[in-house]
């Protein structure tokens, strides 16, 4: 399919900052449905006439993935995540006073919610103060924060690249970049390591660890893990030799004021520095996870939901909850931070390239894929106007099956060969083979891959350091797992 870049009609405003800041801000409007878009999208990729499922490479004995398959009972044993019948009939209740249901509420909800319960009062006086108070204070927070007022934990499963997370038994997972290890993290706060041993699975467990949302391997180490979760970031140390199924040493808790819960975590190149985002925060953190301090690298007018660096480590990506992104450069090249704008919604999932020159995303209210190319100079950096280069509207396969829709995530495997979409509310994740060629990216369509009965995806990811086997004709495998705790591998 022939690729071409939309004709840029956005306009550009450089803003100078302080010379200490060395930053040059650039803002980019992209225009998506402009008259030059529309023509072409006219000539973009759709779902229809998409081949239907194609039969996956068999992987010989050998190759030893293990077989994961989670269970509700496995993820909620009885007696430790839900009350018994018998156990709940032995609790007495107990009344408590008025001033220590509002302590209590406000010291595990806060002070508008404990507002809400003095409005409740049988003192007329305190219920209207209560409840005039109330009405300011919901007032002043609508000034002060200029983002949904919404509760952490509903923006988290928002704008998370997991499907249902909220519910999801798999929240999410990643393979090592250089050995044969994935991570799996379930919906009982639980990461479990599973290796080419299928007698020894770490399992990394902490009170701290709570509401799962990200993770990420330490690059050129055996076994660091960062996790990102409702309290902060965890760091864990697991040793590769190791021959017990628990982690020698306990998790490192990283956190910094309001920067909880963290939904994104992202390893510099050479694991030096590891970037943090949080939905709460308008900062975005970079960490010495070595010596435990942070700096506030990145501040933006909204809260940051998506943070990523670049796989040769002289870009970086960070997504608000708005319809704000930003691109940046990072240290020790000039520092400076591009800001683009999207023309609804924000965005939902993206992926780079491995020469960082090629940038893919889908946002939260259109049903398209977007392309982006852009070049980094010795004296500036160019950006060229993103354009809509595949239409993911939903569509019914020749037996009637739904497929396509608006987008969840998106996976670029490594070899920038096959590109994996998944949906809000079809099944069926859809796989196009990518072609660079230069500055020019092609887009084929490739294969459905429908799961079991009326399982859907959850989540997805490639294997990174695949390695072609001599009796195999894959070229990468894509890891799924699916709404019924099953996990499988693709190899394409």
């Amino acid at each position: 399919m022939e690729t071409a870049v939309t004709q840029q009609t956005g306009i550009g405003k450089v803003c100078k900052q302080s010379p200490l800041l060395c930053c040059v801000f650039f803002r980019e409007i992209i225009y998506l449905h402009t008259v030059s878009s529309t023509h072409t999208m006219s000539r973009a990729l759709n779902l229809s006439n998409f081949p239907p499922a194609a039969e996956a490479i068999g992987f010989s004995d050998r190759d030893h993935y293990p077989e994961i398959l989670f269970t509700r009972e496995m993820l909620h044993p009885p007696g430790h995540s839900r009350r018994t019948d018998s156990t709940r009939d032995v609790m007495v209740p107990v009344t408590e006073s008025l001033p220590k249901r509002i302590l209590s509420i406000f010291m595990e909800l806060g002070l508008l919610e404990a507002l809400g319960e003095a409005t409740h009062s049988e003192s007329r006086v305190v219920a209207r103060t209560a409840t005039f108070l109330q009405v300011i204070g919901r007032k002043l927070k609508q000034c002060w924060q200029s983002y949904p007022c919404e509760l952490s934990m509903d923006l988290v499963a928002k704008h998370s690249q997991t499907r249902n997370w909220a519910k999801s038994m798999v929240r999410c997972m990643g393979w090592h970049p250089l050995c044969f290890k994935l991570a799996v993290a379930t919906i009982d706060d639980t990461v479990r390591i599973y290796t080419r041993n299928p007698g020894v699975t770490p399992i990394l467990r902490s009170c701290l660890q709570k509401a799962i949302t990200c993770l990420a391997w330490r690059p050129f180490t055996g076994g660091e893990l960062a996790i990102g979760c409702q309290t902060g970031v965890l760091i864990w140390s697991v040793d590769p030799m190791s021959q017990i199924a628990r982690p020698l040493s306990q998790a490192i808790h990283l956190q910094h004021g309001r920067h909880q819960p963290v939904t994104a975590v992202s390893w510099s190149h050479n694991g030096e520095l590891l970037a943090t985002a949080s939905i709460n925060d308008t900062h975005l953190l970079m960490w010495n996870v070595d010596q435990q301090r942070c700096v506030p690298m990145l501040r933006v007018k909204l809260p940051c939901a998506l943070v990523s660096f670049a796989p040769l480590g002289h870009s970086m990506i960070a997504s608000t909850i708005g319809r704000d992104f930003y691109l940046c450069t990072v240290p020790p090249e000039r520092v400076s931070r591009v800001r683009w704008n999207t023309a609804s919604g924000s965005l939902q999932s993206f992926a780079w390239s491995r020469d960082e020159k090629h940038l893919l995303f889908v946002t939260t209210d259109d049903t398209k894929l977007f392309y982006m190319k852009y070049m980094s100079m010795k004296a500036d950096t160019t950006f060229e106007l993103a354009f809509p280069a595949v239409d993911l509207d939903q569509k019914l396969t020749a037996s009637g099956l739904p497929i396509g829709g608006k987008p969840q995530s998106i996976a670029w495997c490594p070899r920038d060969r096959f590109l994996a979409v998944t949906f809000k509310t079809t099944s069926a994740i859809a796989v196009f083979f990518t072609n660079l060629s230069g500055l020019q990216l092609n887009f084929d369509p490739y294969c459905l891959i429908f799961g079991v009965g009326v399982e859907y995806p959850a989540c997805v990811c490639f294997q990174e350091n695949y390695q072609q086997e001599h009796d195999s004709d894959a070229q990468s495998v894509l890891t799924i797992g699916w709404s019924s705790g099953r996990i499988e591998y693709y190899p394409l």
